[in-house]
């Protein structure tokens, strides 16, 4: 166990799961409660809203009521209609706390398409399609197509000299949330940041553990939505592990103990009670790991969130 005079810094990394992303945002509502607050939240795809609520300390406030929501609308309307719609309503909150100057830092995933006929595929009427078969690759092991044409790209809302194409901002936050989600299978809406298309973040980086670990963090948080091991994408190109160290930072990992689905949370379908419970459990989750490494919230209270220097765009 780390010594409690140790000042650690904490940086969570929330793995993307679609409707099963109830049980993360359970476990940073119990971190919310128990007034862990982490110097980095790192988000891809449907994390990035329990993230970045977690990361203006309304992770508990909205609670399991969006993903009620969500999984009802999902039928009705379509994802790509749900996923606008959030961002619609979850938008102005978050686009005015994640840009203070004492907000922790907040990255956001998403998989940038790397050539022009790549690019007119997912963009056009083949994006199905295109979906289809790489949900088929993922059970054949096969990324190739992943390599060749698509790129991750970690938006971050602190600034980075030399790197304003990664810069997070308030003026850009709604197309890059929306672009982080964009499973091709699903979404019927296109994405572009800036004119230039991209997809969702899980077909090259669906937990950005790497990243958040990056940020000179000590301790890394991760998060996953299944009972398997955690991978950092959908091919299973690199294991998350627990007790594992990435850079500096000593990685622990949260993950549910069965499979979501037999509680009704499958990825894109879920039942309003097997929502309910899948909350439930990562809140329990939550707390229960607090109990076990009550060192890192005394630690982590005495060491304070980053200010830059230069204040954020968008922020006075």
């Amino acid at each position: 166990m780390t010594d409690t005079a140790t000042t650690e810094r904490i940086g969570i990394a929330v793995a993307a799961g679609m409707l099963k992303g109830v049980y993360g945002h359970g476990v940073l509502s119990a971190f919310e409660e128990r007034g862990l607050r982490a110097h980095v939240y790192g988000t891809a795809s449907s994390s990035g809203l329990s993230g970045g609520l977690a990361a203006v300390g309304q992770a508990r406030r909205t609670g399991v009521g969006y993903w009620l929501k969500a999984a009802a609308a999902a039928a009705e309307k379509g994802m790509s209609s749900v996923v606008l719609d959030s961002i619609e309503e979850y938008g102005p909150t978050l686009r005015d706390g994640l840009f203070r100057p004492e907000a922790p830092e907040f990255l956001l995933a998403t998989s940038k398409v790397t050539n022009p006929a790549a690019a007119e595929t997912t963009q056009g009427p083949g994006a199905k399609a295109l979906g289809k078969q790489l949900l088929r690759n993922v059970f054949a092991g096969d990324r190739s197509w992943v390599v060749e044409n698509l790129s991750t790209v970690v938006f971050s809302s602190r600034t980075e000299s030399g790197r304003e194409e990664c810069r997070l901002t308030p003026r850009n936050y709604d197309a890059v949330s929306y672009a982080s989600t964009r499973m091709l299978h699903a979404w019927d809406v296109p994405a572009e940041i800036d004119g230039e298309a991209y997809v969702d973040a899980s077909y090259t980086c669906s937990c950005p553990a790497r990243e958040v670990a990056a940020k000179d963090v000590t301790v890394l948080i991760a998060i996953g939505c299944d009972p398997f091991p955690l991978f950092r994408d959908l091919y299973a190109s690199e294991e998350i592990v627990d007790g594992s160290v990435l850079h500096r930072a000593r990685v622990l990992v949260i993950k549910p103990d069965e499979d979501l689905k037999d509680l009704g949370v499958d990825y894109a379908a879920a039942t309003s009670g097997g929502l309910v419970k899948a909350y439930e459990l990562g809140l329990d989750a939550g707390h229960r790991f607090m109990e076990l490494h009550a060192e890192l919230l005394r630690s982590a209270a005495s060491a304070p969130l980053d200010i830059p220097a230069v204040a954020q765009e968008g922020v006075a």
